[in-house]
């Protein structure tokens, strides 16, 4: 399954579809309550949300949130997380 996924260039799609369905879990409830939108493109995970000071303290948290969205996928998958 994995061959066909990679021969017809699906592999980012279903990356990015793993990624953004997991958020909310790997989070937690309040996190994701603010969460606007999760977006994968190329390794990178823009994440959009609707509080300042959230954004601020999810800074620190981006490393910690980078292994942790990978360890669920099984690979690396997020190289950097980009907040809006």
């Amino acid at each position: 399954m994995d061959q066909f996924i990679d021969a017809f260039g699906l592999r980012e799609k279903m990356d990015e579809l793993d990624i953004t369905t997991g958020w909310d879990e790997a989070v937690g409830p309040m996190i994701a309550r603010h969460t606007v939108s999760v977006r994968l493109r190329k390794g990178r995970l823009n994440v959009r949300v609707d509080s300042a000071p959230l954004r601020h303290e999810l800074s620190f948290m981006r490393e910690t949130l980078v292994e942790l969205l990978n360890r669920r996928a099984g690979r690396q998958v997020v190289q950097e997380i980009v907040l809006e």
